[in-house]
């Protein structure tokens, strides 16, 4: 592993392209697979570049990288991307040193998701540091900036409420089907449509709940087989719905028809049922709504449970930023010592080549003096300057022209 080297480039950046400023089409167009990656690394190790990790994900594609400007790096990531400056330069984002590793902090904590306080990201910046390490593409200053974006997210997420609640109408339906489970814990769940929101609570009833017994139904089998592959669950043909909602204890309507898809003439079964319609307009007749036996909700309730969950995360985030803060002075408090370690290794050593040449003249000229303990007080001595040194120099404003100094007084080496 590469050391970070101040003196080869002394720029951090962010190059990168994010759902603030792009829809799904613009990002599409710059998402990075891992063989894109692999080239664009390989072409900015050409450049002799001293460090980078590429974070490419469905709402953010991101290279963090060493350069002395990030031209080089954007030319990369459009060469890469298939992609024109121009359309780079109408979306891009662009941060720079302590700017770019705030960013890092705030997206590794759940800030900058498209769900604020979501916090699956962190698992993809390890993946893609992990990459970065077996392209041998890291230094010293990404291995802990990494670690320390880690240890933030953990704290952000165990000292903060800031991930707490359903902060979407997807997850305020799931968040209702654990509650459904208290009651039943094992229910059969169907779910009609496949769209971007049913994907959504597909995906959110598998990671979170652990049901097993699953069934996705859409108008379009080809899309609900799709589906049901990628998470490991059933689907059923739309021509038999009516079996389907016979026979689920819990049923999610997520489809775009004009008329209702679930009627009170479906169930024949008398059993207690959860009915949430994610839908608009909404598709789950209206007749259930006051029937027994059955808890029915509508895309206006799931939506108010959200947006309060969302509010109370919102509250969170100045509790968040303060952690982010605090560690970013620690980082910097080790990258400066990283700065200066070179300079004070050099002192001292340049130092202990005069201490040994001064105490053999002390001794020749007094011979008397026990040897062991004239070199322990010259030792002391070079601890108690090079002590002092280290210490100024982490305390000072200006620390590019101290180490400037001590290199001119010392006539030590760049």
């Amino acid at each position: 592993m590469k050391n970070f080297q101040v003196s080869q480039f002394s720029n951090f950046f962010l190059v990168g392209i994010d759902h603030k400023s792009a829809e799904v089409e613009v990002r599409e167009k710059f998402s990075l697979n891992e063989e894109q990656i692999s080239r664009l690394v390989f072409d900015y190790k050409q450049l002799q570049g001293d460090g980078i990790m590429v974070l490419s994900t469905c709402n953010r594609t991101e290279i963090y990288a060493f350069g002395n400007c990030p031209r080089d790096i954007i030319s990369l990531f459009c060469k890469h991307s298939d992609n024109g400056h121009e359309l780079f330069y109408q979306y891009q984002s662009i941060k720079q040193n302590r700017d770019a590793i705030e960013h890092l902090f705030r997206v590794g904590s759940g800030l900058e998701s498209k769900i604020l306080g979501d916090f699956e990201i962190i698992a993809q910046i390890k993946k893609s540091f992990q990459l970065a390490k077996e392209q041998e593409s890291h230094n010293a200053f990404l291995e802990r900036l990494i670690n320390t974006t880690i240890q933030t997210s953990k704290r952000v997420k165990n000292e903060t409420q800031l991930s707490n609640g359903a902060a979407s109408v997807a997850f305020a339906a799931v968040t209702r089907v654990k509650g459904y489970m208290h009651k039943n814990p094992k229910p059969k769940v169907l779910l009609i449509g496949t769209g971007k929101i049913g994907r959504t609570a597909c995906e959110n009833l598998v990671n979170q709940t652990g049901i097993k017994d699953i069934t996705l139904v859409n108008r379009t089998e080809e899309k609900a087989e799709r589906l049901a592959e990628r998470f490991g669950v059933k689907h059923l043909d739309y021509g038999h719905l009516e079996n389907g909602l016979e026979e689920a204890d819990v049923v999610i309507v997520a489809t775009g028809a004009d008329q209702p898809t679930v009627k009170r003439e479906h169930f024949k079964t008398v059993k207690h049922r959860l009915l949430l319609d994610l839908s608009m307009p909404r598709n789950i007749e209206r007749e259930l709504y006051n029937t027994e036996n059955f808890e029915v909700f509508d895309v206006d309730h799931l939506s108010g449970v959200a947006e309060e969950s969302m509010q109370k995360r919102r509250e969170e985030v100045p509790a968040a930023l303060a952690i982010i803060n605090e560690t970013i002075e620690e980082f910097y408090t080790w990258l400066e010592s990283r700065r200066v370690a070179p300079t004070l290794q050099a002192v001292r050593q340049k130092m202990d080549g005069w201490k040994s040449k001064e105490v053999q003249n002390f001794l020749k000229k007094f011979p008397e003096l026990n040897a062991e303990h004239a070199e322990i007080l010259a030792s002391q001595l070079l601890n108690r300057i090079t002590g002092q040194f280290a210490r100024k120099l982490k305390s000072g404003e200006d620390i590019n022209n101290d180490l400037r100094t001590i290199h001119h007084i010392f006539e030590l080496e760049n």
